[in-house]
């Protein structure tokens, strides 16, 4: 692996992480906010994943790792936790000033979505009524389970990260508007039926399709406490920036149809509920916009995602200026 080590774990680090897991083959995947591996354990493909302090504390993994078990025991395909030697779940790494976290997932099977079958509205209604499932099984959760909680929508550390760069941005209008959705959703009513722990990242590369169909999916790590159709909003949030749609597209409303109707089948939803989804749309492209800014101050993304990144920025900017003309 030849990696820049500026906030990259040593390579002595890594090697304890392989020693605690049995590990082989160690290869770099990704840096975001978290450092994914794709790796080898007695012959299975599994993913190492190491999570700084400045973007959760180890509370804050291990309610996620709960949570996702909760799903599995509720039949919901999502990877399964690989244990250490020592039988720890979450592991901890100090090496001079850098702390990790690890976590090492399976591997799912399947392939990601490609544009077409993303559109298909048989694949749509087919993960509708998988995220409907989910949605029950959050129905069924417990809060908090030995004192560990994930967050909620507001305390979420990535909206933390977009308001405070808000406060320094040159796009004055886009910060006012963020500001104001927000006092705005802090004035909707939650319920049990409305309400609960939710996925937050549902886009394409979140989700495997298997030969028989069936869906899995992966990266719980920005799950939150929101209002359930936001994970439905995402769906059609990351389905236009797949397809770079700058304005509001005629497409997205088939798209969304085609979801509800899958979603229908398992659990019912409300007017009002539909209603929200365009807003948490445009909430979704304000909160990722600022998010970028923020992690470019830090220098947080890694040089192999600059670009994709900057392309990114460049739609969320479009999308959201292009929403607010239209008001």
């Amino acid at each position: 692996m030849n990696l820049p080590m500026e906030q990259m774990p040593s390579r002595s680090l890594l090697n304890r992480c392989a020693e605690a897991w049995g590990l082989r083959n160690i290869v770099f995947v990704r840096k975001m906010e978290n450092i994914v591996f794709a790796c080898d354990c007695d012959g299975e493909k599994v993913y190492l994943r190491l999570t700084t302090p400045m973007r959760r504390a180890r509370p804050e993994i291990e309610a996620e790792v709960h949570w996702i078990e909760h799903l599995a025991k509720c039949d919901l395909k999502v990877p399964r936790l690989i244990p250490d030697r020592t039988g720890k779940k979450v592991a901890s790494f100090t090496e001079g000033k850098q702390h990790y976290e690890a976590v090492v997932f399976s591997a799912l099977a399947g392939t990601h979505p490609s544009h077409d079958i993303a559109a298909d509205p048989k694949f749509l209604q087919t993960l509708g009524a998988l995220i409907a499932k989910m949605h029950l099984a959050s129905q069924c959760y417990e809060r908090a389970h030995q004192g560990l909680k994930r967050e909620e929508w507001f305390e979420e550390r990535g909206l933390r990260h977009a308001l405070k760069a808000a406060t320094m941005t040159k796009q004055a209008i886009l910060r006012h508007r963020l500001e104001a959705m927000v006092a705005e959703m802090h004035q909707l009513s939650r319920t049990p039926d409305t309400y609960g722990l939710i996925h937050a990242d549902l886009g394409a590369l979140n989700l495997f399709i298997e030969e028989d169909d069936t869906i899995g999916i992966i990266d719980f790590d920005d799950s939150c406490y929101h209002w359930f159709v936001f994970d439905l909003a995402i769906v059609i949030f990351s389905m236009a920036s797949r397809c770079e749609h700058a304005t509001p597209h005629p497409k997205e409303t088939k798209w969304l149809a085609d979801l509800l109707e899958g979603y229908r089948t398992v659990r019912p939803l409300s007017k009002h509920e539909v209603d929200l989804i365009p807003k948490f749309i445009d909430f979704a492209c304000l909160r990722l916009y600022f998010w970028i800014e923020h992690h470019e101050g830090l220098h947080t993304f890694h040089d192999d995602a600059l670009e994709k990144v900057a392309q990114l920025k460049q739609w969320t900017m479009h999308r959201a200026m292009s929403h607010i003309h239209q008001k």
